[in-house]
């Protein structure tokens, strides 16, 4: 054995490095929740309370951008005093008609996630405490970072692990840490206080990394819904705000399609 392994000074080395690996696995403990429980929760209830107005804001806004697409391509032929060509028009919108389903039927999708979120079985207390419990367990052995014998099948049991905890697949959890149990590893650090202080250093930047990472990841969506989603009267107040947007795309749209509808029916007065 490396005699510098039992001096004083690596010992003290072992034990900052221990401590900063019991930090860091927590911090990577507690983004995994962020990430995988806690966003999805957070997104399937923002769609909960304001999904469909959302989605009728958007159909109704993508409408009215058509239309006001059409009145551009009808105007020019007007400014030219000619008949619009309806079927040309129809071609050059082609276009932005298929652009826009696309944006819609992604809209669609987030709505039916949510959907499916809510409809899920549900685990009793004790259920979730033990998948949460599991879920933790499994991302130390299993997580790339904290793994220094990462492999392709820790990484597909990782894969598998992530989604079993977002649906709440409890067994699935069971399994990989029985799986996990036959095989431990074991990781073997340096033996001398040089390489050691290495380790501790890129450790340090690894916890600095993630912190940042985990700060921007608070500020964005879902989590910046936060505090909107904990009161009832600020949802209701969102919700009045979407349906009064609603009601003014709708009147625009109909105000929109008498203009264009006219506008259609331009003859050119040089017949």
């Amino acid at each position: 054995m490396n005699p510098l392994a039992c001096s004083p000074e690596y010992q003290r080395l072992r034990e900052q490095y221990e401590t900063l690996v019991a930090d860091y696995t927590a911090l990577v403990s507690q983004y995994q929740e962020m990430t995988d429980h806690e966003a999805p929760h957070l997104s399937a209830l923002y769609m909960h309370y304001f999904g469909k107005l959302l989605y009728n804001q958007l159909r109704l806004g993508l409408s009215l951008a058509t239309l006001r697409l059409r009145r551009s391509l009808l105007q020019a032929y007007i400014n030219r005093d000619e008949a619009p060509d309806l079927v040309k028009i129809d071609k050059q919108m082609a276009q932005q008609r298929l652009e826009f389903h696309q944006l819609l039927e992604r809209k669609l999708a987030q709505l039916k996630a949510a959907k499916e979120y809510w409809d899920r079985p549900r685990l009793s207390p004790e259920e979730t405490k033990e998948l949460k419990e599991i879920y933790k367990t499994l991302v130390k052995r299993l997580h790339p970072d904290l793994n220094p014998h990462y492999t392709e099948d820790d990484k597909r049991l990782f894969l598998i692990t992530v989604k079993a905890y977002q649906i709440g697949d409890l067994p699935q959890l069971r399994t990989v840490l029985d799986l996990l149990n036959k095989e431990k590893h074991k990781e073997e650090l340096p033996s001398d206080p040089e390489a050691l202080s290495a380790e501790i250093e890129k450790l340090r930047e690894k916890k600095s990394n993630l912190e940042i990472r985990m700060a921007k990841r608070s500020e964005s969506f879902p989590f910046d819904q936060k505090e909107l989603l904990s009161s009832p009267v600020k949802i209701l107040e969102k919700q009045a705000e979407l349906q009064a947007i609603i009601q003014e795309l709708e009147a625009s749209q109909k105000e929109m399609q008498k203009i264009i509808t006219l506008m259609e029916e331009y003859k050119s007065h040089n017949l």
